[in-house]
């Protein structure tokens, strides 16, 4: 999603953020004179960008230049859906054909970013033009200098559309290092969390332009994010889900950024369900092979007696605290998938008719002597 900017002079200072005096010239001519060797891979382009600088903030500078200079906006991908399966092809694709759009230039920064050692974070969520609501989900960035949090689009920093449906470039600061008050002009992620705000806006509030937050307790989003960094990725998605879903009227847009969290999240439970049971499924495998090597050492003791009393109590504690641990990740599979749920039912009956074997073969083993 784009957005029509107007003309600005280049090196206008903004009110909307706080930063030492970035040398922008400096900046500039660093970004221009970039050669074309170091623009085949992230690793080399990041180095090269980061390299001589020593505030984070002029690094973050650096990398939105390039991004935003050198990426142009692929239109004609603007309504397209493209599969892709995996961040690392977006970051390739449009290091290769150096144009793409939102998703592109937002994880191409972030990319950057990270190789650089800086901290970078990709939001999703709509912007509004003009006072309306865009038809199109956008993405953006989040960056972290001294403690401090400040947004990031290099997509709306690049250019524009045109009259005529054509991209312009058209370079900007306008949005680099813009301040949650002021971006929220314009941009509202679809995870509340994400504003970076106090008090975040509801969706409708954004949409109207009516704001009731002052009515509300503060929301402490440092703390909510240094929480979610801490979660599991299926745990990051349940929370994304809830703060969404209670974030007031959801819009088309909303609904549809919803469907597919929620798509994610029962594919990433699954995928986890299959985890645990193959886990479970190794553990009991083990247990098997280490039941036939039991009976190995049983035919050898009842044959020769030389075996020790103490080996076979030994082998069989091995099988039991196997059998154990495959029951425990057996456990832990949560499905609704039907295929699972019968093999699951299927490995609980192997573990019961295996309890019932070792609970013989201890019988056995109580009755013996040295």
């Amino acid at each position: 999603v784009m957005k029509y900017i107007l003309m600005i002079l280049f090196f206008q200072f903004f009110s909307n953020f706080y930063i030492h005096a970035i040398d922008f010239k400096k900046i500039e001519e660093l970004v221009d004179n970039t050669p074309v060797s170091k623009t085949k891979n992230t690793k080399d382009l990041s180095e090269y960008l980061t390299r001589e600088l020593v505030n984070d903030d002029e690094k973050y500078a650096a990398i939105y230049f390039w991004v935003a200079k050198n990426i142009d906006y692929d239109v004609k991908s603007r309504y397209a859906t493209p599969v892709y399966h995996s961040i690392r092809e977006i970051i390739d694709e449009v290091m290769r054909r150096k144009k793409g759009v939102c998703q592109h230039y937002s994880e191409l920064f972030n990319e950057l970013c990270h190789l650089s050692g800086l901290k970078s974070f990709v939001v999703n969520g709509y912007g509004k033009e003009y006072g309306k609501v865009m038809n199109l989900a956008h993405a953006w960035n989040v960056i972290i200098i001294e403690g401090e949090y400040y947004f990031v689009d290099a997509t709306w920093g690049a250019g524009h559309i045109n009259a005529e449906g054509k991209y312009e470039r058209d370079f900007s600061l306008e949005y680099f290092m813009v301040k949650p008050e002021k971006f929220i002009d314009d941009h509202i992620s679809f995870d509340p969390m994400w504003q970076l705000l106090k008090r975040p806006l509801y969706f409708q509030e954004f949409e109207t332009g009516i704001d009731n937050r002052i009515v509300r307790p503060e929301f402490h989003f440092k703390d909510s994010i240094d929480n979610y960094l801490r979660q599991s990725p299926i745990e990051q998605l349940r929370s994304s889900i809830r703060r969404i879903a209670n974030n007031g009227i959801a819009n088309k847009l909303v609904k549809f950024e919803l469907d597919y969290l929620r798509n994610n999240l029962k594919i990433l439970e699954f995928n986890e369900a299959v985890g645990w049971f193959n886990q479970g499924n190794a553990y009991y495998n083990k247990a098997v092979s280490m039941l036939n090597e039991f009976y190995e050492l049983k035919r050898k003791k009842i044959r020769e007696s030389s075996i020790s009393l103490a080996a076979l109590k030994k082998k069989m504690s091995e099988i039991e605290k196997n059998l154990a641990q495959a029951e425990l990740n057996y456990n832990k599979v949560q499905t609704e998938n039907t295929e699972l749920k019968q093999n699951l039912k299927k490995a609980f009956t192997n573990i019961k008719k295996f309890k019932s074997i070792i609970a013989q073969q201890q019988e056995w083993l109580s009755g013996l002597t040295d």
